[in-house]
């Protein structure tokens, strides 16, 4: 289940130094501390990515957020793991390794989808405000028990498609080491494993005549507006020299392989990759011989 656009989108909060916030006359139980951050994002063009299982981006932005911030997983109390697909908390808490269906702490402040979130940006502003509500809560709870423990959040934004991510810990007291919010952001702006050029990319003048054995690495396929299959995209390998290729599926009974409910599941599975007969996409099928 995914998210919709443009609903209640307005959040705000204030940042400021402590002797400002002194100033205000803020009360101190009501602060809560920013420790450190990262962000980092991937290839916009999807098909340029090293792998599409996982995202080097995310895991990246989390272990820099956590490390910067003087924290490990173990001491996070709140997270809100926000979900433009619902991927995204899976793969973020697979990476930390909490268990996602019954997970020791929440994973979701807000909720709403499998974790809290929507399509375009600056939800997570709201998961900001939220988690400063529940940490004050517990700071409030802890000092009726005469308990001074700094609690501690982690919040997880994205966008795109797993394109970019931003992790922000926040903390009921400031670090223990005195040191301050870091200088700049400790990751790179953009994914750099993967080559720039992409002159690895396989396109129909790649391809050229003849037919090649392809592995699928990831599909999908658009449905009609009757709920039959009615266009497939592949994206994979070249067999013989490991180049990436993408093609739309080219004919109908690989087209019905693809959302077979029942059916071997087809990452991995070898197929076979020609340029369209007097056009320029990419075709693939798993008979040599398909029909056009």
């Amino acid at each position: 289940m995914n998210a919709f656009n443009n609903v209640n989108m307005a959040a705000s909060c204030i940042i400021t130094s402590v002797e400002f916030a002194r100033e205000l006359g803020i009360p101190e139980d009501k602060w809560i501390y920013p420790l450190g951050g990262a962000g980092m994002r991937e290839k916009d063009n999807f098909w340029e990515r090293t792998n599409f299982y996982s995202s080097e981006a995310l895991e990246k932005s989390l272990d820099s957020a956590l490390d910067v911030s003087g924290l490990k997983t173990e001491d996070i109390d709140l997270f809100d793991l926000y979900s433009c697909f619902p991927i995204v908390p899976k793969m973020a808490a697979h990476h930390l390794k909490i268990p996602f269906l019954d997970p020791p702490k929440p994973i979701t402040l807000l909720g709403g989808l499998t974790s809290f979130g929507g399509a375009g940006n600056n939800y997570s502003l709201h998961a900001i405000t939220e988690m400063t509500r529940q940490l004050r809560s517990k700071r409030t709870q802890a000092n009726n028990h005469k308990d001074g423990r700094a609690f501690n959040g982690l919040i997880l934004a994205n966008g795109g498609v797993l394109t970019y991510q931003h992790v922000i810990c926040l903390s009921t007291q400031p670090r223990s080491d005195g040191k301050t919010y870091q200088d700049g952001n400790p990751c790179p702006n953009v994914v750099q494993s993967v080559p720039g050029d992409f002159s690895d990319i396989v396109g129909s003048e790649g391809v050229g005549t003849g037919v090649w054995e392809g592995i699928i690495e990831t599909y999908t396929v658009q449905f009609s507006r009757t709920n039959e299959p009615g266009i497939g995209f592949i994206v994979g390998r070249l067999k013989q020299t490991g180049q990436r290729f993408v093609a739309n599926v080219g004919d109908e009974k690989t087209l019905r392989s693809l959302v077979k409910e029942t059916g071997e599941e087809v990452i991995g599975k070898c197929g076979w990759v020609w340029k369209e007969e007097n056009g320029t996409r990419n075709l693939f099928g798993f008979e040599k011989k398909a029909n056009l």
